[in-house]
């Protein structure tokens, strides 16, 4: 028996569901546009979701799907047979489909994209050639091959990427009515990073609920980590001056264990009590210069309010320390305020620095200005997600701050989700 197996959608959506919310969860999910999410969803016909998947992938795609609403079954692979030599006869154009009126003419829907933009045994939209693609599916080849030769033999003046779905053939090419392959993007894969894009402001919330699926995965784990950093930075910061200085370095070191950790579950495996301290090997002399310049920053701007504050004070006193009385104090409240502006783009700079060290292998720096960016770009979705973590934040102390050891890890892992959102598409 085959242990490869491919995930097939029915077509069928399960009774009650609203069909664009299902188009909605599918395509955050998967990543994709909606648009290419309700050419699969709304199909109406057997879909090839994924292919090629261990046993156990599989069946992770099945409950992620079902979950969804969709009506999705396991079919083992089988293998195919390939034949010893490759010949043809002189003269025989068969093989790229040429010859074959019928194939020619009853294609008109793109086997590969779907699109129905056909004309002339060619595809406008993802640029290839019809009857030599069902000839490379009839015989076993891999498609991936014969797109690289497509696109250096027949298109290399072409720069147009092709879609994020791999539409292929999923029975004989002589049949040109078969049901189409969906070959997602997965989320366990790494992509390649060309944000920061921006997002909706509603993806704020998005950030958090993902985070606390991570959380979820493996509860204890994530409780176990949290609580043994709180218990090291507690002792750390009992030691007075180097103690603090301590905690802030190794601070984006610690965050980047989680952002691995995170990553580790998207690739499918486990978050683990070691991932606290797996940011000691990997890119640490950067982390560290992540949070040296963070304490740095934050000094500059904590002794800028202050004596920006106590020059104001002063200066309302008529220069006379002996007339800087109580009321005094609320001439310090608009130079904190303005203060706290400053404090506001130190905090941009660090949010995604860690994950951008550890995960990219960026210098502090430019890790540092691409997180300041990212914030920029996202403002609204950063401000609704302050808000809810102010929310729960308040709402977790209540019952002895035993809600904490849930948010705490929430709030870790809606790092690593917020950055997947806005650094990926």
């Amino acid at each position: 028996m085959s242990d490869q197996f491919k995930v097939v959608f029915s077509g069928n959506i399960a009774e009650g569901l609203d069909p664009e919310a299902v188009v909605t969860a599918f395509s955050e999910k998967f990543r994709c546009s909606e648009a290419k999410a309700r050419a699969v969803v709304l199909a109406g016909t057997d879909t090839v979701i994924k292919s090629d998947l261990d046993k156990a992938k599989a069946e992770k795609y099945r409950s992620v799907l079902t979950a969804m609403g969709l009506d999705v079954e396991l079919v083992a692979l089988q293998p195919v047979a390939k034949p010893a030599l490759a010949l043809e006869l002189e003269g025989d154009e068969s093989a790229d489909g040429n010859d074959d009126p019928a194939t020619i003419a009853d294609v008109t829907v793109c086997p590969k994209c779907g699109s129905k933009q056909v004309a002339d045994d060619r595809c406008s939209d993802c640029k290839i050639v019809i009857s030599k693609y069902l000839a490379i599916q009839e015989s076993g080849q891999a498609f991936t091959a014969a797109a690289s030769d497509n696109a250096s033999s027949d298109h290399s003046s072409s720069d147009k990427q092709s879609p994020d779905f791999d539409y292929s053939s999923t029975a004989s090419s002589s049949n040109p009515y078969q049901a189409p392959q969906a070959d997602l993007n997965q989320e366990y894969e790494e992509g390649d990073l060309s944000g920061p894009f921006t997002v909706p402001a509603s993806h704020g919330w998005r950030w958090l609920a993902e985070g606390f699926g991570h959380f979820k995965q493996n509860p204890v784990a994530w409780i176990v980590a949290i609580v043994i950093w709180v218990i090291i930075s507690t002792v750390l910061s009992v030691i007075p001056v180097v103690g603090s200085i301590g905690v802030t370095i190794i601070s984006p070191v610690i965050t980047a264990g989680f952002m691995l950790g995170c990553r580790s579950q998207e690739e499918g495996g486990d978050f683990r009590i070691a991932h606290l301290f797996s940011g000691f090997s990997n890119n640490v002399g950067q982390l560290m210069l992540v949070g040296l310049l963070y304490m740095v920053s934050v000094f500059v701007v904590v002794v800028g309010i202050m004596i920006f504050a106590g020059g104001a004070v002063f200066m309302m006193g008529g220069g006379n320390p002996d007339n800087m009385g109580p009321g005094m104090m609320s001439a310090m409240v608009l130079p904190m305020l303005i203060g706290a502006l400053f404090i506001v783009p130190v905090i941009m700079a660090y949010w995604f620095a860690p994950a951008l060290v550890v995960l990219n292998g960026m210098s502090a720096i430019t890790a540092m200005k691409m997180s300041f960016s990212a914030c920029l770009k996202n403002m609204l979705a950063g401000l609704v997600y302050s808000i809810i973590v102010t929310v729960l934040l308040i709402v977790a102390v209540i019952p002895f701050g035993l809600g904490l050891l849930v948010v705490i890890p929430m709030l870790a892992a809606s790092m690593y989700t917020a950055y997947r959102d806005i650094f990926y598409n």
